[in-house]
This record gives C-alpha cells, sequence and structure tokens, in this order.
C-alpha cells in the first residue's frame, strides 16, 4: 500500500527540556511515510542542538528533514515558515512542548480518507493534558467537545466559545492554509483568529479520540488572562467586520453579555471605575445588537 507523504511541522522555542520528548513521540509514530520541518525560533537555550543530534540519529525515519534556525519572530511568523517548507499535502503542527501519540497521524489520515470530503482542510481530536514530567494533569478539559465527523459550521462554536480546538493534535491542510493567509504574525491569539477565518469557507473534522498530549508548564502559562481576554476580544471584533451577519443576533448579544461577565471579573479589583461603563454596555446589548466595534473598545480598555 502506498502511503502519501505527510509532514509534522514544529515551530521550536526555548524547549530543551521537552523537544527531545516531542521529537521520539513523532518518531513512534506508526504511520510511514514522513517528512519532518523544525524551525528554531532563535531560542535562548539549547533546543536546536538538542534537535540536530536527534534527528541525526534518526534521519532513517523520515523521508525528508528540514532543520533551519531563525532570528526570533514569533509563534505565527516560525509556523507560518515551517508550512511554507513543507511538501506533503496535509501538515501536522506540533507545539515544541508537546507530544504525539503513536496513532495520531495514522488515525488523523485514515479520517481524512474515509471522509472523503473535498472541502475539509482541518482536522482535530482530543487531548490529556500532561505536566512537565509527561504525567497526566490531575485536572483535565472540562470543556464539551464537538460532534465527531464533519462540521461545515465550525464557526459557530469557535466564535460562541463552547468548544476548543486543541493544536498538538491539529491536521491543516496545506493549500487551505495559503488561501486564508495562514497566521497572522500581528495578532496575539493567532491560532482562534486563524480557525474563525478558515472555517468560514470550509470544512472541519473531529475524531474523538485522545490523540495527543498537551504540557503545561510555567513557560506557556505566561500568556496572563488579562492579555488573552484582551486578544479575544480583538479577535471577535475582527470576526465581526467581516462576518457579523453569520452569529444570530440573539446569541451574539449573549455572547457579548458573556465577555462583559468575565472582563468584570479580570478588572474590578484594580479598575473599579469601570463598572459604570460596564454596566451601560451590558443595557446597550439589550437595546441594539453589539457591533465588531464594541467588542473592540472592551479590549483596548484591558489591553492598557
Amino acid at each position: 500500500m502506498t502511503h502519501p507523504l505527510v509532514s509534522v511541522a514544529i515551530p521550536a522555542y526555548n524547549h530543551a527540556a521537552y523537544i527531545e520528548a516531542c521529537l521520539n513521540s513523532v518518531c513512534a509514530q506508526t504511520y510511514p511515510e514522513l517528512e519532518l520541518v523544525l524551525i528554531d525560533d532563535g531560542s535562548r537555550d539549547d533546543t536546536f542542538e538538542i534537535a540536530k543530534r536527534f534527528l541525526a540519529e534518526h534521519a532513517g525515519r523520515f523521508r525528508r528533514i528540514v532543520l533551519e534556525r531563525q532570528e526570533n519572530k514569533g509563534v505565527s511568523a516560525t509556523s507560518n515558515a515551517c508550512i511554507v517548507a513543507c511538501q506533503g499535502e496535509w501538515v501536522h503542527l506540533l507545539g515544541s512542548d508537546d507530544v504525539l501519540y503513536p496513532e495520531k497521524i495514522t488515525r488523523i489520515q485514515q479520517a481524512i480518507e474515509d471522509w472523503h470530503c473535498p472541502d475539509l482542510v482541518l482536522v482535530h481530536a482530543d487531548v490529556h493534558i500532561i505536566d512537565p514530567e509527561g504525567q497526566r494533569h490531575a485536572r483535565q478539559s472540562k470543556k464539551a467537545r464537538p460532534a465527531a465527523g464533519v462540521d461545515r459550521k465550525a464557526w459557530y462554536w469557535l466564535f460562541m466559545g463552547r468548544h476548543y480546538i486543541f493544536n498538538p493534535t491539529l491536521a491543516l491542510r496545506r493549500d487551505a492554509f495559503f488561501s486564508v493567509g495562514g497566521f497572522d504574525p500581528n495578532l496575539v491569539l493567532e491560532d482562534m483568529d486563524f480557525w474563525l477565518r478558515l472555517s468560514v469557507g470550509y470544512a472541519f473534522g473531529r475524531v474523538p479520540e485522545v490523540l495527543a498530549g498537551y504540557r503545561k508548564h510555567p513557560a506557556n502559562a505566561s500568556r496572563r488572562r488579562v492579555s488573552m481576554l484582551a486578544a479575544q476580544f480583538q479577535t471577535y471584533a475582527k470576526f465581526l467586520s467581516s462576518h457579523g451577519s453569520l452569529i444570530p443576533e440573539k446569541d451574539l448579544q449573549r455572547h457579548f453579555r458573556t465577555q462583559l461577565k468575565r472582563f468584570w471579573r479580570r478588572t474590578r479589583k484594580r479598575r473599579p471605575w469601570l463598572l459604570p461603563l460596564v454596566i451601560a454596555a451590558w443595557a446597550k446589548s439589550y437595546l441594539k445588537t453589539p457591533l465588531s466595534e464594541d467588542y473592540r473598545q472592551i479590549g483596548a480598555l484591558l489591553g492598557r
């Protein structure tokens, strides 16, 4: 049986403690025909040197290896560069501190073949949250998951915040990635923005199996909650400016009030004088459907 080439793209940064486990998990994949593209984003530790030694010892596992180092440009720009360098039709994007389970690529690629869906561009699955030592975290994600199979309205649950896509389970169709411009290097929440843009014109699919480990450790918790919430408001604003008609008015009003609650929880101790603004925005949302500018203004307050 002939297997098409599948790419694994790893944007790496300051993960010397985890990069070998990450690469080991790629080598352990049951899918036979792989290429590996790893670009180190100017790590200040030994990430690149460890990856270089490891791949020299395991070069025979891959049909093709691309290993590069660049000045620090950020995760979005590095992810874009990795995918540009790939040659497979499908790219499995993997953080350099996360791990794949052995059947991950095989199961995703089999689902793609079984669904036979021409407009399918993103497939995802479920994860275990793991700690720095690779053990399952005591607290796993409680978020409800999308239905199994193909979904052509993923933009709805992505915007409404009811589900989440776990990055180490991702597979992206390379041509579609470029058709929407890839990740936006100007955004903090680059993944959510990208998923929303991609989901408007294409189908997503979910394999209802745990196929990867997402590692939680102090370094990847450095994005503070307030700054991340600010980025979410800006991402919602960007989506609404182009596709606001996709979200029903009542749902959008309810969504805006939910985000206002989150805003107030994050700011009430440090900025109690914002309460009148929150109350006014809350009341207004019952009378008028929120616009992208309403989200943008709240996000700007958080970003100060």
